[in-house]
């Protein structure tokens, strides 16, 4: 299986996993994986190379083998159909979508807290700001992009066990992040709005693509 998967699908999953062997190496060597994780602009650990590396590090071997799964079950046909260069277009402009929606979400967020976007920069105060990491907001992407490619595609998912069409499927999963999203539970951790970031840019490539009848 693995030798035929597309090369585009297999390297981002081979540095997905080496990504996550060096979050757990580098501490023993004195060195801060979290550098690698993304970062609000307006913190101080802020880097430009986080709008990139952050996609290939995870929060625990749950959150990459399900990103890694999904990925997977998804990619496969995404790549074989668009190809390879089209792919990893996808694959990236949604996971650059995904970080812009969060971060506009944020802003809006701190501004309500604070007064101010960027509070840390405009009043020289010290916010500590968590971070984002993981391979979600391009992977909705890749996703968003299949049920648009392959509506009516039955698929099972998680602890469903009944085959849904991908045309009803996925909007319910990008449904459900909208709504826990704007419902911003104090105890929730997941970055819904880079979900969402995530499948409306592959909606939007996938839709300018078939347009211009490139896919």
């Amino acid at each position: 299986m693995i030798q035929n998967m597309p090369p585009g699908l297999k390297n981002i999953l081979i540095i997905m996993g080496l990504g996550s062997m060096a979050q757990l190496a580098l501490p023993r060597l004195g060195i801060d994986p979290s550098e690698w994780y993304l970062y609000y602009p307006d913190s101080s650990q802020f880097r430009i190379w986080q709008l990139v590396t952050h996609i290939f590090c995870h929060g625990g071997i749950g959150h990459i083998l399900f990103n890694a799964l999904a990925l997977f079950s998804f990619g496969m046909v995404v790549e074989m159909r668009l190809g390879t260069p089209r792919f990893l277009k996808l694959f990236f402009i949604s996971g650059l979508g995904a970080v812009l929606l969060h971060f506009i979400w944020y802003a809006f967020f701190i501004h309500s807290q604070t007064g101010f976007f960027f509070p840390n920069h405009a009043v020289g105060s010290d916010i500590p700001y968590p971070a984002m990491l993981g391979a979600s907001g391009a992977l909705y992407g890749v996703m968003t992009a299949f049920a648009v490619l392959y509506p009516n595609e039955s698929m099972i998912f998680l602890f469903i066990p009944y085959p849904i069409k991908a045309k009803y499927l996925v909007p319910v999963i990008v449904g459900i992040d909208v709504f826990l999203g704007v419902l911003d539970l104090q105890s929730d951790s997941i970055a819904h709005f880079a979900h969402i970031g995530g499948a409306l840019s592959g909606f939007i490539i996938i839709k300018i693509w078939q347009k211009y009848r490139k896919v």
